[in-house]
C-alpha cells in the first residue's frame, strides 16, 4: 500500500532496500523474550474550543503478563498519508490534554509522561493511557500509528552500504481510514483498517 511504502521511506530513509525479517509474532518468540499485552481504545479527533486547534488522540489500556515486573515507557508515533511523522505529546498544550481527559471521565487515565515507570505484573495493576498528536492537516485519508516500548524482541539486519547492523523492534502498526475531511466528523472513532506487528 502507498501509506506503508511512504512509511519506510520517511521514517527510515537510508533503509528501503534493506531486507526486513519476517514479520514477528503476536506472543513472544522465546522463553526470555516478552510482550506487554496493548488494547487500543478508538482513535478520535478533539477540536480545542479556545485555540481554534484540531487534535489526534487514542486512548488505551497495558496488561503485564509476562511474568515479573516491567519498565514501561511507550513511543507512539502517528504517521500521515501527506508525509508527517509526529511523536505523541509534542506540540500538544497541556491544557488541551487536561480538557480531553476531563471529557473522557476515567479518573484512572494518565497522559504519557505520567504512565512512563514500572508496570507491575498482573491483570489486577492494568493501567490506561492516553496519546495526542496535533492535527496539523485536515485533509489526510491514511493514519498509521506505530507503537514502540511493547516487547523486547529485536532483530538485526546488514544496512545495504555499510554492511553494519541495523537493530529492528517489534511495534504494533494499526492503520486507519480517514474518508472526506476529518473535521466533519467530529469525534466519531476513525476507522480501523489493520493491526498487525512489525519489525521497524
Amino acid at each position: 500500500r502507498a501509506l506503508a511504502t511512504a512509511a519506510v521511506l520517511t521514517i527510515a530513509p537510508a533503509l528501503p532496500v534493506v531486507a526486513a525479517p519476517s514479520a514477528p509474532s503476536p506472543v513472544a518468540a522465546t522463553p526470555e523474550a516478552w510482550t506487554i499485552d496493548f488494547k487500543p481504545g478508538p482513535l478520535r479527533l478533539h477540536v480545542d474550543i479556545d485555540g481554534g486547534r484540531s487534535y489526534w488522540y487514542m486512548t488505551y489500556q497495558v496488561i503485564n503478563r509476562t511474568g515479573t515486573d516491567r519498565m514501561f515507557a511507550p513511543r507512539v508515533e502517528l504517521f500521515s498519508d501527506r508525509g508527517e511523522l509526529l511523536r505523541s505529546g509534542r506540540q500538544v498544550p497541556s491544557r488541551v490534554t487536561r480538557d480531553i481527559m476531563t471529557k473522557l471521565g476515567n479518573p484512572l487515565l494518565e497522559d504519557q509522561n505520567m504512565i512512563i515507570g514500572e508496570l507491575l505484573e498482573g491483570r489486577e495493576n492494568a493501567r490506561d493511557g492516553i496519546v495526542i498528536w496535533p492535527a496539523t492537516d485536515l485533509m489526510v485519508t491514511e493514519l498509521t500509528v506505530f507503537v514502540t516500548g511493547l516487547s523486547s524482541e529485536i532483530d538485526t539486519v546488514p544496512h545495504p552500504v555499510t554492511g553494519e547492523d541495523v537493530v529492528l523492534r517489534k511495534t504494533l502498526r494499526r492503520d486507519y481510514l480517514v474518508p472526506g475531511n476529518a473535521a466533519s466528523r467530529g469525534s466519531r472513532p476513525v476507522e480501523v483498517a489493520d493491526t498487525r506487528w512489525i519489525w521497524r
